[in-house]
């Protein structure tokens, strides 16, 4: 119980109870109770309520102007993927949303009122070209913020890529593992054993991965060892192993990194697969076990946690990074990456001794 008096526990919160009037009240009871404990994967949740046509924000798929005096909405970029990016729309950065299905966009209004339940549906908006004055009318639809966020790590991921080929002079790739899972896998696996085949190292962003069920997969992939090469007389054409990686890596971690996330920055480490760049890892390495209530309500606690290489609890047992840097308020807003400039310095290093 991680040294808490658990019946004092009892005692403390059964006093709530009788002022408990529904399903949300006692789940806030039991997280605040099951908080107690200062461990991950536990707390309560209520099985929620169930509205009919509920307010929900759709997107435009793209970047506005919050400095833009007057009516209307100015674009700063369209998303690439997004509802106006196609080649039918004469839509580019410096034009200006006048009208959203005939309402005049005014300024001293949140832009959010006129998007409310428009996911997916037809709409109409006026947009005008500022430097000829030209308005024009297209037919479009929003989409949900859930799917914005998609393109938007898609743009971030490739942002990310670009920027290491740049400054690397195109010695070495990048993939970002946002979870452990199937497709995270197989996403890096054809990335690195394709594109980035012949690249002499890796930046193998784990920053704000949620977890999952993969970190001995990904260690067994980033350990190869060669031991053949297939030749001709002029030149090396292939060798094994042929489905791992073979080059040097090096991590980047961070304090939003959960669950399976931190196995993987400890055992990384732990492993001396190669070096840590970012911030440290909360020790949060366990197991997830949740059981149900008769109304719906879920509550969970840690069943099975870890230990390390070492034999050491992981939970509540951070994870620090071979070289500390942390994304500094007033330069990533920028858009600067302080940790990505950082591993890719270092990995020159090694790939160019």
């Amino acid at each position: 119980f991680h040294g808490i008096d658990w019946d004092l526990m009892k005692t403390v919160y059964e006093k709530q109870v009788p002022h408990v009037s529904n399903s949300f009240e006692m789940a806030e009871v039991l997280s605040e109770m099951l908080g107690e404990l200062n461990s991950s994967h536990s707390g309560a949740r209520s099985p929620g309520y169930k509205l009919t046509n509920p307010d929900a924000t759709a997107s435009l798929g793209i970047f506005m102007n919050y400095a833009h005096q007057g009516d209307g909405i100015l674009i700063d970029e369209i998303i690439i993927g997004g509802p106006l990016d196609r080649a039918s729309f004469n839509i580019k950065a410096g034009m200006v949303i006048l009208k959203i299905d005939g309402n005049t966009i005014e300024q001293n209004q949140d832009v959010a009122k006129y998007l409310n339940r428009k996911t997916d549906q037809f709409t109409l908006l006026e947009i005008v070209d500022p430097a000829t004055r030209k308005k024009e009318i297209i037919t479009m639809k929003p989409i949900s913020l859930r799917t914005e966020s998609g393109l938007l790590y898609k743009r971030w991921v490739k942002t990310n890529a670009k920027e290491v080929n740049e400054l690397s002079n195109g010695q070495l790739g990048y993939v970002h593992i946002p979870g452990m899972g199937d497709g995270p896998y197989r996403s890096i696996y054809q990335d690195m054993m394709g594109k980035y085949f012949n690249r002499k190292g890796m930046i193998i962003d784990t920053r704000f991965n949620g977890g999952g069920d993969l970190v001995a997969d990904l260690a067994m992939f980033f350990t190869g060892v060669p031991f053949i090469t297939y030749e001709t007389e002029a030149k090396v054409v292939g060798g094994e192993p042929v489905s791992r990686w073979t080059k040097p890596t090096i991590a980047l971690i961070n304090e939003s990194m959960y669950s399976d996330g931190h196995c993987f920055a400890c055992g990384y480490t732990d492993l001396n697969i190669g070096k840590t760049v970012g911030m440290p890892v909360p020790g949060t390495c366990s197991y997830a076990g949740w059981e149900g209530l008769p109304d719906g309500s879920r509550w969970g606690v840690v069943p099975v946690s870890a230990k390390d290489k070492s034999g050491n609890w992981m939970e509540n047992n951070q994870t620090e990074p071979t070289i500390k840097v942390k994304n500094m308020p007033g330069v990533i807003d920028k858009g600067r990456d302080q940790q990505l400039e950082r591993a890719v310095e270092e990995m020159l290093k090694d790939v160019n001794k």
